[in-house]
């Protein structure tokens, strides 16, 4: 089972939502190259050997070069290619890295990040088609190269698992073979129904299962700890099973909290260190490997070029660092 800490983190280029990320996807967006490569290098120097890019695209547009007939016109960012600075930076350091794919609307067509209910477009498969092969074809050969993360996190409703079959049955594995696939679902304690998980993996097709802890759901801290344990229950009583269809069960540990903004949305900030350290200390003997939402913007060492994050992000990263030591 996985030791007492995170080795896995998310990471994006630009985030998908401007209120969960704000405050760091605005400077992100005009980085130079060596910022991006040296928060890979951070993520390492703490023991992060596997880098999750949630997001590949933009609403239908690749956050790398070199695929516009196929996948679209790269969005314009500080740099030529950051996602290839990562990517460099990972290969050098011995990382593992995902890619994200699969997410929820591409264009006007479907809803605007929407629960993604039927009918479906065919656009909306195609083009992540078109995506996963681009990423295969550019990324797939490197060192680095771990496999694709589905970006859509579903919560196991019927329609959900249905669209995950029909896109990897029908797109994707047919397009890019066996390359492993990460999912992180929501909590295993919120299934309706956690009698059907272990059917309802089979068919979806992914590698890798990695829920949501929901520790950053609630600000009282008990209360975030409740919802913990229950997809550590989940985790527990269904692992063996789980296992059984080929799937690898990873837990992904929510390091943030959920601050209102006057909009009525919120934003994501640094959840305190003692949560966190329960969180890990709840799930790390049920998982092979624990990672998190995430290291960029939320628990980052702030430096000259990795100058991102909530004022109390570098209080997290230290916290979390003395837990480590």
């Amino acid at each position: 089972m996985a030791e007492n800490r995170i080795t896995g983190s998310f990471f994006d280029i630009h985030h998908v939502n401007l209120w969960d990320a704000m405050w760091w996807t605005d400077r992100c967006r005009f980085w130079q190259d060596e910022s991006w490569r040296a928060l890979i290098r951070d993520m390492h120097e703490i023991g992060i050997d596997t880098a999750i890019c949630g997001a590949t695209a933009l609403w239908g547009r690749p956050l790398f070069p070199g695929y516009e007939k196929t996948v679209g016109r790269p969005l314009l960012m500080g740099c030529d290619d950051p996602l290839g600075a990562c990517v460099d930076e990972a290969d050098k350091l011995g990382m593992k890295m995902f890619y994200g794919v699969g997410f929820r609307g591409r264009c006007s067509q479907v809803r605007d990040y929407a629960d993604m209910k039927p009918p479906w477009i065919e656009e909306w498969f195609t083009w992540n088609q078109a995506l996963a092969e681009a990423l295969v074809d550019r990324y797939g050969d490197r060192p680095s190269f771990a496999g694709l993360y589905m970006s859509y996190e579903i919560d196991f409703h019927d329609y959900q698992v249905e669209l995950y079959e029909k896109l990897m049955g029908e797109y994707l594995r047919p397009a890019i073979g066996e390359v492993p696939i990460l999912a992180s679902p929501g909590s295993l304690g919120e299934h309706s129904d956690p009698q059907k998980l272990p059917g309802q993996l089979e068919p979806m097709g992914i590698n890798i299962l990695a829920p949501q802890d929901y520790g950053g759901r609630r600000r009282d801290v008990n209360e975030a700890l409740d919802l913990v344990r229950g997809n550590a229950r989940e985790l527990e009583r269904f692992r063996s099973r789980i296992e059984s269809v080929g799937v690898t069960l990873w837990s992904n540990c929510e390091v943030f909290d959920l601050e209102p903004t006057p909009d009525g949305r919120a934003c994501c900030v640094p959840g305190p260190i003692e949560r966190v350290r329960q969180q890990i200390e709840i799930q790390a003997p049920l998982v092979e490997k624990l990672i998190c939402y995430q290291y960029q913007g939320i628990m980052n060492r702030r430096t000259p070029l990795v100058d991102i994050g909530h004022p109390d992000t570098d209080k997290l990263y230290r916290g979390y660092v003395e837990y480590l030591q």
